[in-house]
């Protein structure tokens, strides 16, 4: 028998019904789904917000902690504006052979030019002005100084004082070391039309650092991340989720990870810092830079300068409780660093070239705070220095209070 209109019409609304409701199944499915998504969205972006705002601080500069013990003491409402326009002007980008310099920057207190040299005043440059270029680390840079109050303004403040005028240029840059600067002064006199009538030197604290940093000698800082980040720059670019890897979310699950008891812990380095090998190749290279510059020197007309800067690791500072504090809070971030320091310091006294000046020993009489960090100077501290450097430049060589060796002990507690 056939099947009736009646059946079929019965059957078509059967089937209709059935994709309605699949219809509406699926509707539902994919409304669920968004929800999912969304809340996956939402949740992810929140782990990832909560894991860069509680390990954001995890790279910063060696110097922030004294920092916040500074203005914790007693720091004013221009110090916190100084801090703040330090931290927006603490960005580098890629120069060619010496690695990084700072991005430009004008503020109130910080100004860097195009070429990601810092300013510095009283001075004035044209093709027939005395010249004299710096070079060094941070602490020539002028970390804690406005730019009137960095060394090679204080300086220049001292030419113009004396009826000299002079064009002094600071080349110097956070973190570099006297071979970078070699080689940044290799690459300027490449190009500059008015080559320096002097070129001074202002190190040591970096020398010792990325020697201890790294564990060996004549290497820039942070050498090793550089190294490994170069070593595994392929994979970086080849299709994968490699990138994951650098979100605050991963690097937040790792850290948990590595607290897990049953977590496998990578294997440590437990090999000793070998503080003597390491300060007489420190020292060995310096001197191979010095004859190099030398070489420059003659071949280019200046005359070279190298000085070591004093720092609470050496020299015998009575230190005030800031200065122990931040000692103290520094040898506990990098066990071992005063020891390093003080090797280095004291075999610079191997160094055998009249034109290298070990100051160590330079703010010995002062009572009371000269340092913020390690090595950076409140502008009390620089002024001394830039007397200092006044007159070993103008052929004066500075009176030392003790001897180089003495001058590079360790400090009493």
């Amino acid at each position: 028998m056939g099947i009736s209109a009646e059946e079929k019409l019965r059957m078509l609304d059967v089937d209709h019904g059935q994709k309605l409701e699949y219809t509406r199944l699926f509707r539902a499915f994919l409304v669920r789904l968004s929800i999912a998504v969304a809340a996956s969205v939402v949740i992810m972006g929140a782990v990832e917000l909560f894991a860069y705002k509680r390990y954001r601080n995890a790279g910063t500069d060696v110097f922030e902690l004294p920092v916040k013990f500074d203005l914790a003491e007693r720091g004013t409402a221009a110090d916190r504006r100084y801090w703040k326009e330090f931290e927006d002007a603490n960005h580098v980008l890629y120069h060619q052979y010496v690695l990084w310099r700072r991005a430009p920057y004008q503020g109130e207190m910080i100004s860097i030019d195009q070429d990601g040299v810092r300013q510095t005043l009283h001075t004035r440059c044209d093709d027939k002005t005395f010249s004299i270029w710096m070079f060094g680390d941070s602490v020539m840079w002028g970390v804690g100084t406005v730019d009137q109050d960095t060394i090679p303004s204080l300086i220049a403040r001292d030419y113009q004082q004396s009826g000299k005028p002079v064009c002094i240029v600071n080349y110097a840059e956070k973190g570099w070391s006297n071979t970078q600067e070699m080689v940044g002064l290799i690459q300027l006199l490449k190009h500059a039309s008015r080559k320096p009538d002097i070129v001074l030197f202002y190190d040591g604290g970096t020398e010792a650092f990325a020697a201890y940093q790294n564990g060996e000698a004549d290497v820039h800082s942070n050498f090793n991340s550089f190294s490994s980040f170069l070593d595994n720059w392929g994979k970086t670019q080849k299709a994968g989720f490699s990138y994951l890897q650098q979100t605050n979310t991963y690097r937040l699950l790792q850290r948990v990870a590595d607290k897990v008891p049953f977590h496998p812990k990578p294997e440590v380095n437990k090999t000793p810092l070998d503080v003597e090998r390491l300060s007489r190749a420190v020292v060995a290279n310096y001197q191979e830079n010095i004859a190099i510059i030398h070489l420059l020197a003659r071949q280019f007309g200046f005359q070279p300068i190298f000085a070591w800067y004093p720092n609470l690791a050496v020299g015998n500072k009575q230190l005030t409780q800031y200065e122990k504090q931040v000692l103290a809070a520094q040898y506990q971030q990098f066990p071992g660093l005063g020891l390093m320091y003080q090797a280095v310091y004291q075999r610079s006294s191997e160094i055998q070239s009249p034109d290298f000046h070990n100051l160590a020993d330079s703010v010995d009489d002062q009572k009371g705070t000269i340092f913020i960090g390690l090595s950076h100077m409140k502008p009390e501290g620089t002024r001394i220095m830039a007397d200092r450097l006044f007159d070993i430049l103008n052929g004066k060589r500075p009176a030392s209070g003790r001897a180089s060796e003495e001058a590079s002990s360790s400090h009493p507690n």
